[in-house]
């Protein structure tokens, strides 16, 4: 590494340290993963969009969201509905954080029906007492907690 690439490393990385330290210490961490794209090259990058009806060799594994829709779908359940999508979600981009609005929108693209409130479903959800989801702050954005 050259002395210019670690001088615009540095100061990236100073610039993210003044964001994180105004942010409350709950969220400090997940703040900071999100940016480290922002650090290590400059820019932030939207999760790549996949069609979800595409079966690439990406989605061969898991099935493609319409195949994960149709095989695990609820009527009954809308909560259940809403893991399923963070479930893809997860299987796609790991613990990188969604947002309510994509959560909704694909909903509505697959037929599924969630809860009126996914927010606070997100935030109930547990599995053997522990939290499925970390709220990030109150901009409709969360973790899914590997």
């Amino acid at each position: 590494m050259d002395k210019k690439a670690f001088s615009d490393l540095e100061e990236r990385l100073l610039e993210v340290n003044k964001i994180v330290a105004k942010l409350d210490t709950s969220i400090r961490g997940a703040a900071f993963e999100f940016l480290k794209p922002y650090v290590a090259g400059g820019t932030i990058k939207n999760p790549p969009q996949k069609d979800p009806d595409t079966d690439d060799n990406d989605e061969a594994s898991s099935g493609g969201l319409t195949q994960l829709v149709t095989k695990f779908g609820s009527d009954e359940k809308p909560s259940d509905n809403a893991k399923l999508l963070t479930a893809y979600w997860f299987s796609q981009y790991g613990s990188a954080p969604f947002s309510i609005k994509w959560l909704k929108a694909t909903c509505d693209s697959t037929g599924l029906t969630i809860p009126d409130s996914p927010a606070m479903t997100l935030r109930q959800a547990k599995e053997k007492g522990k939290n499925l989801y970390k709220a990030l702050g109150k901009g409709g954005l969360f973790n899914p907690l590997s």
